[in-house]
């Protein structure tokens, strides 16, 4: 090189440093840069341009934007090259204002520097910047090229002025396939699919033949609008065609559509016959297909999909596809996998963090939580809304309510303010945890800044007021809501039937459906506890049958929801045969029908269906053992019951909680085996909780033993001090022992503590309509009738052996008055209508709000007999199937 002519060395330079710059050679540029400065070369205009692209092609923002500031003369060039440096970055705003800076410079904008202004205003969406230079454009008599159209077109369509780019389209002489395309995926973009495809004749009869760009636009088109079935058609149409086959677009925008709007396993079903096909799926391909699988809690395929990357090393690497896989293992409760992969990103970003801390949260991982959240910011990431809502949500999910309140308020210190998604899980939180002054705060917040009681907001302002025992407030601000979507009208139906209010959760139900909302799994999995409540086998049938109507029973929620209707409303048959002919059984499918079982004093069946279970080789879990020890306690199989308490560490590794605890003891203690439970207390290993002292208060009512009854009582009255039932069965079993003053006693404590006892109330469904009686009720219109009825019972009964059991009297009177007392128990005024109001060999179905006492238990035995009836009455407690003068609890109750 001859230094001492500046042209050659020049050329020379700007030779070299073009090079660098397509070989993204920065360390090449530095050391070209140092050279110019050692020999005292004059970085000219020409010169400068070359060696500012240098820096901005290989990522260098602050370099170059600090050499492009102490640039004395700006060509073209430089202008070019420092805009497309920041309109690669996204950082449009800054790439709008460098334009006008340029402009008035004085420097001429040319064929590259208009695409990239408005790409920006694309982007930004901003119509107004977009027009302004459009209008420069023509004043300064620039025509433009094919680049410079498009680009122009393709901004009025982004900026939702579709008017215009078809006006505009319309004066353009020369449109190639790539200004038709344009307006091809302008008007899938904004669903006007008709318009789309006569945009396509006309262009072929224009002579511009459609290329693959144009079958992609309109099969993302359809796809990304929820329309598989029509994208499914243009694709197989393309694969017919001579020239072009569908390519990886094609194939990747049919299963990103799909899986965008819900159709998964469409998704995974195109990119399995993708992969066979032999076409290599791209970043957006896999990612797409990941959350597919994610949507669908699919491990197994995830991993397949895991395993496809690892063997394409470009994949593998993608950040794209490492967030997805992130995201894929955090949501299926695989978090360790989860880490190990955000930790093998050699350069995570936002999307990283925000993944790894949701998957935290939704395992409810408090401290590993914390701790990422400080290495992200130690790292110099700050979080944003996303990353918030990722935690306050996922703790929500989780149950930790409690958790989910720390990070919004943290979120809240950082003078952050939440959107819809933080205040509705802030507000179903707050449900949780039972904080009313909270929740009430949020929703202050939310009307002092007018934000819209949207499907989310509004449906989590009715959770979180019926959470807090505030019904009357969640049914109010449904009835203020304008527009009341299926979201909302499930979250008002299960408020009510979580609450008790299963009359008004039918109500709404009803009313839902006249208001034209169609119904999904959740509405049906919310109203089917209602009937279970009233045991409204009718209403349940009637729903059952609209189930099927809408399709929606061959989702195992559904089923396994009517499977414990049908057995919470006496139909046990009906509950097994939903479970025989289920497709296909999940886990709560074995345990429901277990619970059914048991709750109707089937202890055996229920033990024969685990077996069953086990010789399938599934899993099961803490409540399959609560439900199967339950079982085992209300028919007192006691071998049993032993046998698979310590199955749970032997054979399956779980320790038992405190739930398989209380059922032991219930067990135990029913048998009479005093000194065992007692035993089996002291060695537990964690404190006994009210489950466990209420067992064994039960079982002292059976035996009659009010002193050890007296022990269990004072654990109660500490751990439940507001719980009626505890008070109401230690008087009980005073009275039944003939201590009188110590009942007495119970009764004051229980009014100086405030505990008031629900009367005994009783219900019965008779011609599609529910019919309550409590105990001494005299106001039913019929109760003439039924006085008459109870009467002939009476009579009938005592003649084929059955005696008053008068110790359930718990007044200290003489035997008439007990005699007579008991006449007006609840269940025996709903047994009697019942009788009158049904044809002879009906089946009648009774619920009681508390436990059924022992002389209407012996009464009913009897009449089921002397009426030929099937009898099912259910208490707070359990099932009693009355046939023939037998219970199915074998009196074991």
């Amino acid at each position: 090189m001859d230094l001492t002519n500046p042209d050659e060395c020049i050329e020379i330079y700007a030779s070299i440093l073009q090079k660098c710059r397509k070989l993204y050679n920065l360390r090449l540029g530095f050391q070209v840069h140092a050279q110019l400065v050692v020999n005292g070369v004059d970085v000219c205009e020409f010169l400068g341009s070359r060696l500012l692209e240098v820096y901005c092609q290989t990522g260098c923002v602050e370099d170059a934007r600090r050499m492009f500031d102490k640039m004395s003369e700006r060509n073209v060039f430089s202008w070019t090259a420092i805009m497309e440096m920041y309109c690669g970055l996204g950082d449009y705003e800054e790439t709008i204002k460098l334009f006008y800076l340029m402009v008035n410079e004085g420097v001429r904008p040319d064929h590259f520097v208009f695409p990239k202004v408005f790409k920006a205003c694309s982007e930004l969406k901003n119509y107004r910047v977009g027009k302004d230079v459009y209008d420069y454009m023509l004043s300064i008599g620039f025509e433009g090229n094919s680049c410079v159209k498009g680009s122009i077109l393709d901004m009025f369509i982004k900026c939702g002025r579709m008017d215009i780019a078809r006006r505009f389209f319309e004066e353009i002489e020369f449109k190639d396939v790539f200004m038709w395309n344009i307006m091809v995926s302008g008007y899938t973009s904004k669903g006007e699919f008709k318009k789309a495809l006569k945009c396509i004749s006309d262009m072929k009869l224009s002579g511009v033949k459609p290329d693959q760009v144009t079958w992609n636009a309109i099969i993302s088109g359809y796809a990304q609008s929820g329309q598989f079935e029509e994208a499914s058609k243009y694709f197989l149409e393309m694969g017919g065609l001579k020239d072009f086959k569908p390519n990886v677009v094609s194939w990747t925008a049919l299963i990103a559509g799909s899986e965008q709007n819900g159709y998964d396993f469409e998704a995974l079903s195109v990119f399995r016959k993708m992969v066979l096909e032999g076409v290599k799926p791209n970043s957006i391909t896999i990612a797409s297909a990941v959350s597919a699988c994610t949507n669908l809690s699919l491990l197994r395929h995830g991993r397949e999909i895991h395993g496809y990357c690892i063997k394409v090393e470009e994949l593998d690497s993608d950040l794209l596809v490492g967030n997805s896989l992130v995201d894929y293992y955090a949501k299926c409760r695989s978090v360790e996998v989860a880490r190990r992969k955000f930790g093998m990103i050699k350069q995570t970003d936002l999307v990283s963090w925000n993944a790894m801390l949701a998957g935290y949260a939704l395992r409810g991982s408090h401290e590993e939580a914390i701790e990422l959240l400080s290495e992200m910011k130690f790292q110099g990431i700050e979080p944003d809304i996303i990353t918030w809502n990722g935690l306050v949500t996922g703790f929500t999910q989780y149950g930790d309510g409690k958790a989910a309140l720390e990070f919004f308020q943290r979120m809240h210190s950082m003078g952050m303010d939440p959107n819809t998604t933080t205040i509705s899980g802030a507000l179903a939180a707050c449900g949780q945890v039972r904080n009313l002054k909270l929740g009430k705060e949020i929703h202050g917040y939310v009307l002092r800044n007018h934000i819209e009681l949207s499907t989310g907001v509004g449906s989590a302002l009715i959770s979180m007021y019926s959470g807090c025992d505030s019904l009357e407030v969640a049914c109010s601000v449904f009835s203020e809501l304008s527009t009341r979507d299926v979201v909302v009208w499930n979250s008002i139906i299960s408020a009510c039937a979580q609450s008790g209010r299963s009359v008004n959760a039918l109500d709404l139900l009803r009313e839902m459906n006249l208001s034209n909302v169609e119904v999904n799994t959740v509405t049906m999995v919310s109203a089917l506890p209602a009937c279970s409540k009233l045991a409204a086998l009718r209403q349940g049938k009637e729903i059952h049958q609209f189930i099927i109507r809408c399709g929606l029973d061959t989702c195992n929620f559904i089923l396994n929801s009517l499977i414990d209707m049908y057995g919470r409303c006496g139909s046990i048959q009906k509950s097994r045969r939903i479970f025989d002919l289920m497709p296909q059984r999940d886990l709560v499918s074995w345990n429901v029908m277990i619970s059914v079982y048991g709750m109707h004093g089937f202890g055996m069946d229920a033990v024969n269906l685990f077996q069953q279970f086990r010789t399938m080789g599934l899993k099961p879990n803490h409540i399959t053992f609560t439900n199967l020890l339950s079982a085992c306690s209300h028919s007192g199989l006691i071998e049993e019951g032993w046998k698979y308490f310590k199955m749970m560490k032997t054979e399956y590794a779980m320790d038992p909680a405190v739930e398989q605890y209380a059922c032991m003891v219930d067990l135990l203690s029913r048998a009479g085996q005093f000194n065992e439970t007692l035993e089996f207390i002291e060695k537990m290993p964690f404190e006994p909780n009210a489950a466990v002292w209420g067992s064994l208060l039960g079982a002292c009512r059976i035996h009659c033993n009010p002193d050890l009854a007296e022990y269990a009582a004072r654990y109660l009255f500490e751990l439940e001090p507001q719980s009626s039932g505890n008070y109401v069965l230690m008087a009980n079993i005073y009275s039944a022992a003939g201590r009188w003053e110590d009942a007495a006693k119970i009764r004051c404590l229980m009014k100086e503590r405030g505990v008031t006892k629900p009367p005994g109330c009783s219900w019965i469904e008779v011609k599609r309509k529910l019919h309550s009686f409590v105990v001494g009720d005299t106001s039913h219109p019929l109760m003439e009738q039924i006085s008459a009825k109870m009467e002939s019972l009476y009579f009938d009964i005592k003649e084929i052996g059955y005696v008053p059991d008068t110790n359930f009297v718990l007044q200290d009177v003489d035997e008439d008055e007990k005699e007579f007392s008991l006449c007006g128990h609840s269940e025996k005024i709903a047994l009697a209508f019942g009788l009158i109001s049904t044809t002879a060999g009906t089946p009648l179905r009774i619920i009681k709000n508390l436990r059924v006492c022992g002389d209407c238990h012996s009464a009913t035995k009897f009449i089921s007999k002397v009426e030929k009836r099937d009898i099912i009455m259910r208490d707070n407690y359990r099932f009693h199937h009355f046939v023939d003068g037998v219970c199915s609890c074998g009196d074991y109750w």
